[in-house]
């Protein structure tokens, strides 16, 4: 078999030995190859070749030691998803905003320390994962995200969300749990398709905007029991808002 080199050190011949006996680095040759996984394979990088995998739609990166993303990933323009999960990213690169195709941005559990606002141009992005990470804010840019559905960031430090947040009015979940929030954006009340918000231990949050009363759609609000909520959400709670205070 000829192996495709990485690197020429001894460590990267052990590697691809690895990818081998797990069967991914046949893939690796193959530029047709749409789903790609390489979760827990001790990587401390993204291999050069697969940025040469022009049809790819899914990769999976998961449980690896890898710090940073080439700019090259914008080469991967039919990507559709990406997981990224632990691992040691602590950022970005401006690159990532040229995937227009990308349906699901997966990094949770790594130490990403803030966003660059070249995520405002994933066009296409309807799923954005980053629980558990260093996040101390959300960049303005946020807002371009118009087909965002689904936004995790439990387990952050964010103390402020812009208002633009309010421009993404597909979103459907939004979980803020474990974070440092003071307040909500009132902007809260475009997001008229909003089916779920979580803020459980989000910050020092006293009391929600009443603009949260016209999401005629929210079925679930989970809050800490210390939290004001507005009287027109306690009248929408007997009919079909849930309110779960913890």
């Amino acid at each position: 078999m000829n192996f495709p080199l990485f690197h020429k050190s001894c460590a990267s011949f052990v590697l691809l030995c690895f990818l081998a006996s797990c069967g991914s680095l046949s893939k690796l040759d193959d530029t047709e190859t749409e789903s790609l996984n390489l979760n827990k394979l001790g990587l401390t990088e993204i291999p050069e070749e697969v940025y040469n995998m022009k049809n790819l739609k899914v990769l999976r990166l998961y449980g690896n030691k890898v710090d940073s993303i080439s700019p090259r990933i914008q080469e991967l323009t039919n990507l559709e998803k990406l997981y990224i999960g632990k691992n040691k990213l602590t950022h970005f690169p401006p690159e990532i905003g040229q995937l227009s195709k990308l349906k699901l941005l997966s990094a949770q559990y790594n130490d990403i320390r803030f966003l660059t606002s070249a995520i405002g141009k994933l066009d296409s992005l309807e799923q954005l994962i980053l629980n558990q990470n260093q996040l101390t804010s959300l960049p303005v840019e946020i807002g371009g995200l118009k087909n965002l559905k689904s936004l995790q960031l439990n387990f952050n430090w964010i103390s402020f969300i812009p208002d633009e947040i309010g421009n993404c009015r597909k979103l459907e979940f939004v979980q803020l749990n474990r974070n440092n929030l003071t307040a909500i954006p009132a902007s809260f009340e475009n997001l008229t398709q909003l089916r779920e918000l979580h803020l459980v231990n989000a910050g020092n949050l006293v009391d929600l905007p009443e603009g949260l009363c016209k999401l005629r759609r929210l079925e679930l609000l989970e809050i800490d029991q210390f939290t004001v909520v507005p009287t027109c959400l306690l009248v929408m709670q007997t009919t079909r808002l849930r309110i779960l205070q913890h």
